[in-house]
């Protein structure tokens, strides 16, 4: 599924620092990280096949495949008798949004978007992806990770490649991997549910500056050792996304 996608050249991809276990440091690459968006809920039964093909994308080796995914749990569905448990509602908001930039008439799940556009259908997405891999992202990110007994500390430098860092804008994630559910009711009543990617914890929007410093408290249900942190940069209207850099904090635990 993914030989179309292959990254012909490694210098592309983000460049790993070597870090201790106070700090890990990762760079964006010259090409601009594609962020690929599922939008879900476990009370929605159309949902779990897009669920599993989603996963199926995370697992593909970064060497082939440079994404940022992330799942937003939606809580419009918690009504048929399963609240979601990964659900929030800034993710519908965040989703109503990026319907509103679409011009699409309503949101739905499983809803795909690939950097911000709308993408109907899993070959739609792979399309997507395989169109954008290319492209030269007008900025470069540097972010490190550090933390204490009971936050995450996030520092970022944001350096414009022949472009302004005026009027744009960032947010951080965090996303969660291997987590699972029972569901008891609802359209999924009877079946256990896997999910990737899932987003746990989402900043308000911020001006990016060239240097940006921002505390997360760890949230006791997280499970740190399949924790990740991302970033993502884009226009001042959240329209254009321009790049994004990522990692997992396992290092950061021993």
């Amino acid at each position: 599924m993914f030989q179309l996608l292959l990254i012909a050249c490694l210098a592309t991809l983000p460049a790993f620092s070597a870090f201790s276990v106070e700090k890990l440091t990762v760079y964006s690459g010259t090409n601009q990280s594609t962020v690929v968006e599922l939008y879900t809920s476990q009370g929605c039964s159309s949902c779990p096949p897009a669920d599993k093909w989603f996963a199926a994308l995370t697992a593909a080796p970064r060497q082939e495949l440079n994404i940022l995914a992330l799942a937003f749990h939606v809580d419009y569905w918690d009504y048929t008798g399963w609240k979601d448990p990964f659900a929030n509602p800034k993710h519908t908001s965040r989703q109503r949004q990026l319907g509103i930039n679409n011009q699409q008439r309503s949101i739905y799940t499983p809803e795909f978007f690939v950097d911000g556009e709308e993408a109907r259908g899993t070959r739609n997405v792979l399309s997507k992806i395989h169109q954008n891999r290319s492209k030269k992202s007008p900025i470069h990110l540097k972010m490190s990770v550090s933390r204490n007994q009971h936050s995450l500390m996030i520092e970022l430098e944001t350096t414009a490649i022949g472009a302004e860092t005026n009027g744009l804008q960032h947010r951080y994630f965090v996303y969660e991997n291997r987590l699972s559910s029972d569901i008891k009711r609802g359209e999924n009543a009877g079946k256990v549910l896997n999910h990737e990617k899932v987003v746990r914890y989402m900043s308000t929007v911020f001006k990016s500056v060239r240097n940006d410093r921002h505390s997360i408290r760890i949230n006791p249900d997280w499970q740190l050792s399949n924790i990740g942190i991302a970033a993502l940069v884009t226009t001042a209207a959240g329209e254009q996304y321009l790049q994004t850099v990522y990692t997992p904090i396992k290092s950061l635990l021993k």
